[in-house]
């Protein structure tokens, strides 16, 4: 509910708290960076976040709207869909989650630089007003996502998780708000592996230490379905693209193994027992063996003649 002091919230973490607005807008600020604590929340933070991808798509010899075109594919987007772009910054891939959408829909820009996210937010108000599009912001953290669980068809997130204090918990939190079968896609500095070491890798690495980064596929949930990993910008920049699911996919341990083994990937795992003579266990799969059953067959039916009966 929106109030003239601010956005009356019921989400998490902010439940029955009024939200207090930035000054002369209706966008609420949940938690921001302090001013002047870097480059990203300065009076001129827009402009220096602008220079810094001019150089990077000259360096790469690509555009901007090449990248971004390829980003925006991966989430698979449809008229109406609702979309989250988490460190939006200056509001760089706003038009072409926009153009996705096909005219109606919905996309919410979250950012943790109060500078860069109000200034992303008035050039896109200027510029695609009439799009048909409904626009959203916040100013907040990307650990702690005031929006409710399944609120969204999809999120994106380009350029800022390397920097993240907990990268776990800011995947945890856009798998959180995207529905089940919507789709993430994830994307920062790091150079593929098979760059390591050669001078490209170096130069990189020197110029900033992001580029020495890895892709933290292992903190993505276990429920991820599609999980895919690419490069773009010259292999130097890693790209995480997945399905949101709520369940495991499925994985029966039970099913029984034909031969002389037998058993089952739970008995292998979790039935093994201590250690015994090794000539005992020669004669014992001699025996399977002779018998025709496989070795956990006559071993479990050994070990149960040897217990004593239940009275």
């Amino acid at each position: 509910m929106v109030r003239e002091a601010g956005l009356a919230c019921e989400c998490p973490g902010h439940q029955g708290g009024l939200v207090p607005f930035a000054p002369g807008t209706t966008t609420p600020v949940f938690e921001c960076q302090a001013a002047e604590a870097d480059e990203y929340n300065v009076a001129n933070a827009a402009q220096i976040h602008d220079n810094a991808l001019k150089w990077l798509f000259e360096t790469f010899k690509t555009t901007e709207a090449d990248l971004r075109l390829n980003l925006v594919r991966r989430l698979k987007l449809s008229p109406g869909h609702r979309v989250l772009i988490t460190g939006a910054g200056a509001g760089n891939d706003i038009p072409f989650v926009i153009d996705a959408l096909g005219g109606s829909g919905e996309v919410y820009s979250q950012d943790y630089s109060k500078e860069m996210l109000l200034w992303g937010e008035q050039r896109a108000r200027q510029k695609h007003r009439a799009r048909g599009v409904s626009l959203f912001f916040c100013v907040g953290d990307a650990l702690r996502l005031p929006f409710r669980n399944d609120f969204f068809d999809a999120a994106l997130h380009f350029g800022g998780i390397n920097l993240f204090p907990d990268k776990r918990v800011a995947i945890k939190e856009m798998d959180r708000v995207v529905r089940p079968a919507g789709r993430i896609v994830i994307g920062d500095e790091g150079v593929a592996p098979w760059l390591k070491g050669t001078d490209q890798a170096n130069i990189l690495a020197n110029y900033t230490a992001l580029y020495a980064n890895d892709p933290p596929l292992e903190l993505l949930p276990v429920t991820a379905r599609e999980a895919e990993l690419s490069w773009e910008l010259s292999n130097s920049f890693y790209v995480i693209s997945f399905t949101v699911g709520r369940e495991p996919l499925p994985f029966d341990i039970d099913v029984p193994h034909v031969g002389r083994r037998g058993g089952s990937m739970r008995t292998r795992f979790y039935g093994q027992l201590e250690g015994v003579d090794p000539r005992l266990k020669t004669e014992v799969f001699a025996e399977a063996e002779r018998q025709g059953v496989s070795r956990v067959e006559l071993i479990e039916r050994l070990l149960r003649a040897g217990l004593p009966e239940e009275s």
